[in-house]
């Protein structure tokens, strides 16, 4: 393991070991003429939760005495908070990430602020939080543009077994964490075992098909990569670090890496483990025997939750730390904001002050959850139906207490277990860098285009990767992948050059 990410756990675990110390307010007390108002565009549930208004009323009573502002959160979804930037709006705060709002872009069009200076001002204590790798993850041509949410930095994917299916009814016993793990290619006697439950009557119709696709595929097929570009399927494979290719950016589909899993998910569908309409579909049914999610050590909890039934995960992909996912949940300032050392004063108590953070997360204490003897949250059915926010889009989730899941024993340290988890992670040199396609733009849109159309075939093990790919490879090149693929090495190694 490098000197960095040596330097990154022992970070992570001297931040978490040590004793949670309420925010004080001191410099961020409000100026004597009155109170800020402050705007934060949040990421959509699927809602605003009915009982927003209450429960931000209790947060503002909080943050108005710590540090001197008040918030109004907007819960936009991607569309909405891509025209508030583009039209003008009045925002001060924005959730931003690889897939929600899009950091880079949005970073390089200049809405979000350079807030690297001011940290060390305004905010001392939220940079604290995080070590440095970390905040090199948020920044845009050698500057942070964003507050990287404190998380599972690493990326993480797991099955997500059902319980009852394959440990009571069919006896079997994925590899669980913290001791073990297992492999994408060791899933296939699970599946097997799966549909021959479903042929001999032990589950029903909904358990027809193991590994139900949708047609985004199979989640995290490209995670043994670094991704550098995922519409020109350019990566750094994590295979390759601490060799003489660990600077070099491959196309993804065209590693062994990559192409076996390919490879190995057609043979899946064809045996009949995966939905003939995999590639076309954009629903799936609630219960699956057997799902994928990027996740953590106590993730079981959240899933069990969500779905509704018990669930067992084992990881198989992963920790691998990555721009992406440092990248994958943060919260921005507003270039425009003319509160900006506000809003950092705010975001130092969102991600310092356990108890305004439980609140933002959970709602009120005694009506949308209760504590456990363990310190455990207990969400009651007010909770589950009246305030259910993104937890990772609001700040520190690791500051927030652990959720408690009927039928799942819960660490109430599983932070501390994950974060000692990293000591085995691996990471490129790419942690910070950006691929500006402003260069190559019009060959982007044409491979983006021919991409399109091979993709959901192939991630959903539909098509023959032995037929598809190549055939795809050639009208890429003729679309002009390979000039892609040299201007991203040629900014990678610009870059590199530059540390």
């Amino acid at each position: 393991m490098g000197r960095r990410m040596t330097v990154l756990v022992v970070a992570l675990s001297l931040l978490f070991l040590a004793p949670l110390a309420l925010y004080a307010g001191g410099q961020g007390q409000a100026a004597a003429d009155g109170v800020v108002d402050l705007i934060w565009i949040m990421g959509n549930p699927g809602q605003v939760p009915p009982d927003q208004a209450a429960v931000e009323a209790v947060l503002n009573e909080i943050s108005v005495r710590e540090v001197g502002a008040r918030v109004t959160t907007l819960y936009y979804d991607n569309d909405r908070t891509m025209l508030a930037m583009s039209a003008g709006d009045d925002w001060d705060m924005a959730f931003t990430s690889e897939w929600f709002n899009n950091f880079s872009v949005q970073a390089r069009a200049g809405y979000f602020a350079d807030i690297t200076d001011l940290l060390a001002t305004a905010a001392p204590a939220l940079y604290e939080t995080m070590p440095d790798i970390v905040w090199e993850g948020a920044m845009v041509d050698g500057r942070i543009r964003a507050i990287p949410v404190k998380k599972d930095y690493a990326a993480e994917l797991f099955f997500r077994f059902d319980r009852d299916l394959f440990v009571d009814t069919l006896g079997m016993s994925p590899p669980q964490l913290p001791n073990d793990d297992m492999t994408f290619f060791e899933l296939e006697p699970y599946l097997t075992a799966a549909k021959r439950a479903y042929n001999d009557g032990l589950i029903g119709a909904e358990g027809r098909y193991p590994l139900f696709l949708m047609q985004g595929g199979f989640a995290g097929l490209d995670a043994l990569f670094d991704m550098v570009n995922r519409d020109a399927m350019l990566g750094i494979p994590y295979s390759a670090v601490g060799t003489r290719d660990s600077d070099r950016i491959v196309v993804t589909v065209e590693h062994p890496d990559m192409y076996d899993r390919l490879v190995k998910l057609h043979e899946w569908f064809n045996a009949g483990y995966i939905n003939r309409d995999a590639a076309t579909i954009t629903d799936a049914p609630r219960y699956i025997p057997v799902k994928v999610g990027q996740g953590f050590y106590g993730a079981d909890a959240i899933w069990t939750g969500a779905d509704g039934y018990p669930q067992v995960i084992s990881r198989f992909s992963g920790p691998f730390l990555s721009t992406a996912s440092i990248r994958g949940a943060m919260n921005a300032i507003s270039a425009d904001s003319l509160h900006k050392e506000a809003a950092l004063r705010y975001q130092q108590l969102v991600n310092t002050n356990q108890v305004y953070r439980d609140i933002l997360r959970y709602g009120i204490e005694g009506t949308h959850w209760n504590r456990t003897p363990q310190g455990l949250v207990q969400v009651t059915t007010t909770g589950r139906e009246r305030y259910r926010p993104w937890p990772f889009s609001q700040g520190s989730y690791s500051l927030s207490s652990v959720e408690a899941a009927e039928g799942i024993d819960v660490d109430p340290n599983m932070w501390q277990v994950i974060f000692d988890g990293y000591s085995d992670l691996e990471a490129t040199n790419a942690i910070g860098f950006t691929f500006d396609i402003a260069s190559v733009e019009t060959e982007m849109a044409a491979i983006r285009a021919i991409r399109d159309r091979y993709w959901a075939g192939l991630v959903t093990g539909t098509t023959d990767p032995s037929v598809e790919v190549p055939r795809m490879i050639r009208e890429l090149e003729a679309a002009g992948l390979r000039n892609v693929q040299r201007e991203a090495q040629r900014q990678f190694d610009v870059f590199l050059s530059g540390r």
